[in-house]
């Protein structure tokens, strides 16, 4: 989930910065692509595999089990809220052929989505490693 996501973000930026409309309409189909067929699976199917786990080893719904969870459904809503400005994204560089004001406007917002989401989703890694609460 994690690797996905930065890399598709990594090149998605990068390829923005650029400014390149061809090559950023074509790697923005590409990660949209990505984050369907291989990001949304590994999401749920970490939540699914991450409470049975827990399970087993006696974790769940303690304070460590509720604060990944709670941190969970955070870096969920910046994700998802993510997702639907590629769509947008995507939809204003098929029919303007430019990267518009809003464009840029609403790559300024998924960056700063993709910012938070990540460092949280680095926190939960390291909990459900060490296994601390905070």
């Amino acid at each position: 989930m994690i690797g996905t996501g930065f890399g598709s973000a990594f090149y998605l930026f990068f390829t923005y910065k650029k400014g390149n409309v061809s090559t950023v309409k074509d790697v923005l189909k590409l990660v949209i692509l990505a984050d369907t067929i291989f990001t949304t699976p590994s999401v749920f199917l970490q939540l699914v595999t991450g409470v049975l786990l827990t399970e087993m080893l006696g974790l769940t719904f303690g304070k460590w089990f509720w604060q990944v969870m709670g941190i969970s459904f955070i870096v969920f809503v910046l994700w998802v809220r993510a997702a639907f400005i590629q769509l947008k994204l995507r939809k204003i560089i098929e029919a303007e052929n430019e990267i518009t004001e809003e464009f840029h406007r609403l790559m300024r917002i998924w960056f700063y989505l993709g910012v938070p989401s990540f460092l949280a989703s680095m926190v939960i890694y390291y909990m459900m490693v060490f296994k601390v609460t905070f």
